[in-house]
């Protein structure tokens, strides 16, 4: 009786999955956590594996907006940015970004295209038990946020 329980609620719990999710869980990852990345700010805890530079600000916020006018805007570590998003589950994406142009150190300048780059080509989105959201591109490309504290 017991083993017909495991697999009863083994079949329950996968059946509470997307295709994509089952598959994450049979290789041991668990599911992506649910969330909305409305609010901010965010702060960019990495890019692409990268981290982020000692004393750079990488922050970003997203505004719900009115009539599907969903905005994001923040700082790419020396230029601030502004765009559209829309967020439908795990899917997400960016519209067209603008960005000021100040120039700052080449290191600065080359962390701020990386991020911008990734941004405008991610497309699925996911939260770990933290709250921490990961916005990943179809080709694998992964920036990390996390919630600014008050």
């Amino acid at each position: 009786m017991k083993y017909a329980q495991i697999l009863i609620m083994g079949a329950l719990l996968l059946g509470a999955c997307s295709t994509t999710d089952v598959g994450r869980v049979m290789k041991g990852d668990p599911p992506p956590l649910s969330g909305s990345l409305e609010g901010g700010p965010w702060l960019v805890e990495d890019v692409n594996g990268g981290g982020v530079i000692d004393n750079a600000r990488l922050e970003i916020s997203f505004d719900p907006g009115d009539q599907g006018t969903s905005r994001v805007s923040g700082l790419s570590g020396c230029n601030r940015f502004s765009g559209t998003w829309a967020q439908t589950g795990t899917s997400v994406s960016f519209g067209p970004l603008a960005s000021t142009r100040m120039a700052c150190a080449p290191a600065l300048m080359d962390l701020e295209g990386k991020f911008l780059k990734t941004l405008e080509a991610v497309r699925r989105l996911s939260f770990d038990q933290t709250g921490a959201a990961t916005l990943t591109s179809p080709d694998g490309q992964v920036i990390k946020l996390r919630r600014e504290k008050p």
